[in-house]
């Protein structure tokens, strides 16, 4: 599975309104394939941690946390990578939408303020009728908690993103034993 862009790839600058809307046409169209990747993505968690069916932990992301949590809480994530969990960043950042999808709702967007920092970027949004506009960069907040050393709380990194959204903060953890 691939990001349907570079997320982390600039717009072009510099912006013009030509480019603009180059991008924000090209996105638009991919963003239900993304909405889609990011689903299918989950599942494929599901089948590395070897759910019956996979699709227990698209419907249920608390069920995972513990074997998320466990994978997150290493330094070095190779051997991870090298048993299927590679893009580890996407697979972390579809496994917590899906997560905050599930706890506090909302969906994927695209952000199309061409003013805005994250302008072009499949952002979390759609949780917060009162504020319509609200988005949370999630792939930014993950690759932020990748960097951190050894110790890594995935727990804490679902906090954050609950506050984010102005979401009550506390991580349900339905992991089975």
């Amino acid at each position: 599975m691939a990001f349907p862009f570079d997320p982390e790839q600039p717009v072009p600058d510099p912006l013009t309104p030509e480019a603009a809307a180059r991008v924000l046409d090209e996105r638009r169209q991919s963003l239900p394939a993304w909405i889609q990747a990011s689903r299918d993505a989950v599942v494929y968690l599901g089948e590395l941690s070897r759910w019956d069916p996979p699709e227990t932990l698209l419907e249920n992301p608390s069920h995972g946390l513990t074997h998320m949590s466990t994978i997150c809480g290493v330094e070095d994530l190779t051997a991870f990578r090298m048993i299927g969990y590679d893009p580890f960043d996407l697979l972390l950042t579809t496994y917590c939408a899906e997560y905050m999808f599930s706890d506090v709702g909302g969906t994927w967007v695209l952000d199309e303020d061409p003013e805005s920092p994250t302008f072009g970027r499949f952002l979390i949004g759609a949780f917060d009728t009162a504020r319509p506009e609200a988005t949370v960069d999630v792939y930014a907040a993950v690759t932020a908690f990748l960097e951190e050393p050894e110790g890594r709380d995935l727990e804490r990194l679902l906090e954050s993103l609950q506050e984010a959204m102005g979401a009550p903060v506390g991580v349900t953890d339905t992991s089975f034993p």
